[in-house]
């Protein structure tokens, strides 16, 4: 067995029956992040024992471990509960001004459409859908739907679907000299692909950290451009987006209601950015991810993805061509419909994917998974198409 692929699994609590292959869907916690959470519960068991520190250092922390990630400014980030709610706080200072189009991808993820929608409907533009390319080339087929009526592009780096994968530095060259703004959701690809905000140079990007990342649920994160940092409204005006942190370590004085908002990112941060048991969680992760690197993480998947797709040459199936698809996301299509109770009986066998479309399997390693969860695979699909 490959080495490379058993390092990491005792760093999760996961009996060696059960493979999980699912982490598009929702990743696993570390051990060590599991930990980082329930001390957090027991904090707030014994609210007596919440500082003021307990409101203001945590987020920081995690903060600078979300600019590192981007490589960006810690001020140029604000956490949010959902990436929903990260592109309405955009959309909710965005204008497209003399422009009549924002541009989705086919297939997008609800999240990344209704915002939209709302947003077209309210300053009287359109919704332009870019059709699936037959190549699955997305990058040129992006470009080759811009015109002059566009205002807005909102696009993932990884499609959630099939994991076709979207260069969005060069998007954003090819709209460099234009006034297009430019949305991305990464919650698909953050941790795994490089992600660069000096060469991507979105207005936002948001992450929810549930995913890839390892977090937990209900929290996630945003980058945000300087220019929608001073005179923009966040969606809810709560006191931690008012108050710098006290230096004297005492509470603010919460009856001097003449404060202004924070100029930076902060200002959107949502109401209950300090929780005592998910940031903890998240703080967690993000060191435990970083502490493995990036790179080594991308190879592990990437080789467990090698392995599924030279095993299942033999079968009436079709991938994604290389060049077009995301290196961690395997996009399985089938050449007969999906059966309704195709993923009941893969989770019957402790074998979990999931389905996107009728005649699509999403695959989905992390970290934690070896051979041996490549092998109960094979071994379940194989007995099912």
């Amino acid at each position: 067995m490959n080495d490379m692929l058993i390092n990491y699994r005792d760093k999760f609590d996961l009996n060696d029956d059960i493979s999980y292959l699912n982490s598009a869907y929702m990743g696993l916690l570390p051990i060590q992040s599991v930990k980082a959470g329930y001390k957090g519960i027991d904090l707030k068991a014994k609210a007596w024992n919440i500082h003021t520190e307990d409101f203001y250092n945590p987020p920081e922390r995690v903060r600078a471990l979300a600019a590192d990630l981007l490589s960006c400014s810690d001020n140029d980030i604000f956490f949010m509960p959902s990436s929903s709610y990260g592109l309405a706080t955009f959309a909710n200072n965005f204008k497209l001004n003399n422009k009549t189009t924002i541009l989705l991808l086919e297939e997008e993820f609800p999240s990344n459409v209704y915002i939209w929608k709302d947003l077209a409907l309210r300053q009287n533009a359109k919704i332009k859908y870019v059709k699936r390319p037959k190549n699955n080339n997305w990058t040129d087929e992006i470009i080759n739907n811009i015109d002059i009526n566009t205002g807005l592009i909102s696009i993932p780096q990884t499609h959630w679907v099939d994991g076709a994968f979207i260069d969005l530095e060069k998007i954003s060259d090819y709209i460099k000299n234009t006034d297009i703004a430019l949305a991305v959701d990464a919650t698909q690809s953050a941790g795994i692909l490089k992600l660069q905000i000096d060469k991507i140079k979105p207005d936002i990007l948001v992450i929810s950290s549930y995913k890839w990342l390892l977090g937990p649920y209900s929290l996630g994160f945003a980058y945000i451009d300087k220019k929608y940092q001073i005179n923009s409204k966040p969606l809810e005006f709560n006191w931690m987006s008012m108050y710098q942190k006290p230096i004297d370590g005492m509470f603010p004085d919460l009856l001097d209601y003449e404060n202004d908002l924070i100029d930076t990112a902060r200002r959107f941060d949502f109401g209950h950015r300090g929780n005592v048991h998910l940031m903890p969680i998240l703080e967690s992760s993000l060191k435990f991810l970083k502490n493995i690197k990036r790179k080594n993480i991308l190879n592990h998947i990437e080789a467990i993805n090698k392995i599924i797709i030279n095993n299942l040459s033999d079968l009436n199936v079709t991938f994604i061509e290389e060049k077009y698809r995301s290196p961690h996301y395997l996009g399985i299509l089938l050449e007969n419909k999906i059966s309704d109770n195709f993923i009941e009986i893969l989770s019957k066998n402790n074998v979990f994917i999931s389905n996107r479309g009728k005649f699509s399997l999403r695959v989905s390693p992390h970290l934690w998974n070896n051979e041996n969860d490549v092998d109960k695979f094979l071994e379940a699909i194989k007995n099912i198409i």
